[in-house]
């Protein structure tokens, strides 16, 4: 990369232009203080031509910028120009605005600055490389230290750019939107200024000062909070990937830094108090001229139900752990609860126990005989009204027995699902149905008949319907969660499985999964997870675990190969505007101890993962974030520079929710990978290749992983079609096999 602002991580002005400099005057730091008001000030260069006025001092070891019509420029070009405001002393939360009229056309330059205290302080500077602005440490006239880069923008002469700092945090902002951000603990307080070099350099409409918790004009900023409810322990809570506080009782928070008109906001859970879950609302937005109140976190107590009855008791109502519907209750006849309507419905719900949304009610079929269009079965999240919510019904249906899935709302039943024709169902037949999420899913003996996706009601209790005088036996209920179901295996080998979630999308997703059967002699057994880029089993782009299977890479390295899937196309985030949609958490919380606890052999597996192209991001995000759960990585061809979270289409908005969450949480940018660079300091674990659709992003991400000081391995850059079936797959699997032995002998 050409010009001063090079990508490198630190840098030294050349022995010709040290020559030019005269010597460093140092000026001790100007002290924060406290403010009855903020401090805000401005300069708009039309004062006349020539040098800055007397408001200004120039950085020493630099030259002194001047003005010409109305714009600051260099004063002399092909050096830097710098100076600061030191007419006022300012707080040390601090920020600095202006447009750059030149920087639509210039590859660099210029730029704005904050803490500047004789030659030390930070910058905001434009085109490190072309359409992005980047932040970077003075520290000295000579030295600087490159913090972050934001993403590919596009760039107007008349977008207004902002630098603040505020703490540790430094964040640079593009119109009020933030762009880049970094934390760093150097300089803690000095004054804002500009920055200029090259001759077509230009700094307009400036201004510059305290950052405020209020307030109106330039420096405004505002508060980002709300409320907490349901805590038994302290929470932790994030904003924008950086600014945490921790609550430790119901009632209203806010986050330690306030953010300025325009900029995004997205709240996330970091830490819930042991036994509870914690759940965000309106996390995620912009802020605008006020401060944010409407953030709400509510905290439930992690809790395992189960109840049962099996109404061996004397002949009546149900008792008063039930609760009758108001179209009529069960009674108890002989040991058996039935329905009490000869052509309606009647019903109780469990009242009994407090349960979760997640939950499920089963029934066992007893020996009498329905008749007509008789039915009776399960029922879970019973609304308050108590004839709203879903019901699995054992159906005569006039001598075609069948189990159909039904929504009731008040007294009008919709079926969700294609029934299933069971036939005549013995007594002692177990009847379940489920709800987790948005998933529905009705069982037959245990064994998943029935599934759909279905949102309308959360909440609830589990209960019994009967239509006519239908009976039920054995009732049990209680609390839900993900499961998994083997549905069949295949002629090559590879075992289908239903799984139950409520953060892979609505309705319940196919898991496949390939053993080995013969396995290399010597070769230690580790698990291998196929990250698909489709929805459900497509294979548009080839089929991932057949690609594996057919050159019997699961025998050659002794892998049990795993291939999720989504409702969604998943890029493996998790979106705060939709519940069901938490790609991250199903893979690191779920899926992965469900795999380690079922398919184990050996109790000492590595997990491995394996993806491009989306899924390629989808990889890097999973083992940057949980070190401890995955061990390696390959990602083949990916966008791994897109900027913004609907960059490439709406697809990717489906997972990250909003932009704020993408650039906060999964953008792979110099400050996120250095963030999380210390588990791979001495290990190499990462390994990533790709030339087909996204050459120039593969090879910055590889320049950026050395930068940050992340081991990996490249591929040697050779051309193959965007496909699992293109032949990087087992280069790939042989390059994270080498990195597996040198893993377990680190």
């Amino acid at each position: 990369m050409n010009g001063y602002f090079g990508r490198v991580r630190r840098l030294a002005i050349p022995t010709l232009l040290l020559a030019l400099i005269i010597g460093i005057i140092t000026v001790p730091a100007l002290q924060g203080r406290a403010y009855a008001s903020p401090v805000l000030v401005s300069d708009d260069f039309t004062g006349g031509n020539g040098g800055l006025e007397g408001n200004w001092t120039t950085v020493p070891g630099t030259s002194a910028p001047q003005v010409s019509d109305g714009v600051a420029v260099p004063g002399a070009p092909g050096r830097l120009n710098s100076a600061y405001w030191s007419a006022d002393s300012f707080s040390d939360d601090q920020f600095a605005q202006a447009t750059l009229p030149g920087s639509s056309g210039w590859a660099f330059g210029p730029g704005i600055a904050v803490r500047l205290s004789g030659a030390t302080g930070y910058l905001l500077w434009y085109g490190n490389s072309p359409g992005t602005v980047s932040l970077w440490r003075m520290d000295s006239a000579s030295s600087w230290s490159e913090l972050a880069q934001s993403g590919a923008l596009t760039v107007s002469a008349s977008d207004v750019w902002r630098i603040a700092a505020v703490g540790s945090t430094i964040t640079g902002y593009q119109n009020g939107n933030l762009v880049v951000q970094a934390t760093d603990s150097a300089y803690g307080s000095g004054s804002p200024g500009i920055w200029l070099y090259y001759a077509g350099n230009q700094v307009a409409g400036w201004s510059g000062g305290d950052v405020t918790g209020g307030g109106s004009g330039a420096g405004a900023t505002y508060s980002v909070g709300g409320t907490v409810s349901g805590l038994t322990g302290p929470v932790s809570l994030r904003d924008n990937g950086g600014d945490d506080v921790t609550v430790s009782a119901d009632g209203a928070f806010t986050f330690p830094t306030s953010l300025a008109s325009g900029t995004p906001y997205a709240v996330t859970v970091q830490a819930e108090p042991p036994g509870q879950t914690c759940a965000v609302t309106d996390g995620a937005g912009t802020v605008g001229s006020a401060n944010v109140t409407s953030v709400a976190v509510t905290c439930a107590t992690d809790f395992a139900v189960s109840a049962s009855d099996d109404f061996s008791r004397a002949d009546g109502a149900l008792g008063r752990d039930w609760t009758d519907m108001s179209d009529g209750g069960l009674v108890i006849t002989s040991c058996v609860a039935a329905g009490t309507r000869a052509t309606g419905v009647s019903g109780d719900i469990r009242t009994a126990e407090s349960y979760p949304s997640d939950q499920y009610s089963q029934i066992q079929l007893t020996a009498a005989q329905l008749t007509g269009g008789q039915w009776a079965g399960p029922a879970v999240r019973m609304q308050a009204d108590d004839r709203s919510g879903y019901v699995a019904a054992y159906s005569w249906n006039n001598g075609a027995p069948e189990v159909v899935l039904y929504e009731r709302a008040g007294s009008e039943l919709t079926q969700l699902a294609p029934a299933y024709q069971s036939g005549p169902l013995p007594a002692g037949t177990t009847l379940s149905v489920e709800a987790v999420g948005a998933t529905l899913a009705v069982l037959v003996n245990g064994t998943e008949q029935i599934a759909a996706a279905d949102g309308t009601y959360v909440g609830g209790s589990p209960g019994i319907m009967a239509y006519g005088s239908a009976q039920v036996a054995d009732w049990t209920g209680g609390t839900a969660g993900f499961s998994v179901d083997y549905l069949s295996t295949d002629a090559d080998g590879v075992k289908s499985y239903d799984v139950i979630s409520g953060n892979d999308g609505p309705g319940p997703q196919s898991l496949r999964v390939l053993e080995p059967t013969d396995p290399a002699p010597g070769v230690a057994h580790n698990f291998l997870f196929v990250l698909p880029v489709e929805a459900g089993t497509g294979s548009t782009f080839g089929d991932g675990i057949a690609t594996i299977e057919s050159a019997n890479l699961q025998n050659q390295y002794n892998l049990t190969v795993i291939e999720p899937s989504f409702a969604i196309q998943p890029w493996y985030a998790n979106n705060p505007l939709n519940p069901s949609q938490q790609e991250e958490t199903f893979m690191a919380d779920e899926l992965a101890p469900w795999v380690k606890a079922n398919l184990a052999t050996t109790g000492t597996e590595q997990n491995w993962l394996i993806g491009f192209s989306k899924s390629g991001i989808g990889g890097q995000d999973l083992i940057l974030k949980h070190p401890d759960v995955f061990a390696l990585a390959a990602s083949w061809d990916a966008p791994f520079k897109m900027s913004s979270y609907n960059e490439i289409g709406g697809d990717p908005a489906d997972s990250y929710g909003t932009n704020a969450n993408f650039q906060a949480n999964y953008q792979l940018t110099p400050a996120f990978l250095q963030a999380h660079q210390a588990p791979f300091a001495g290990s190499n674990r990462i390994w990533v290749g790709g030339y087909a659709s996204f050459q120039a992003d593969d090879s910055e991400y590889d320049a950026q992983l050395t930068s940050a000081g992340i081991e990996h391995t490249t591929e040697t850059w050779t051309y193959m079609a965007h496909r699992w079936d293109s032949g990087w797959v087992p280069i790939a699997l042989a390059a994270l096999y080498q990195d597996s032995l040198n893993l377990g002998r680190s």
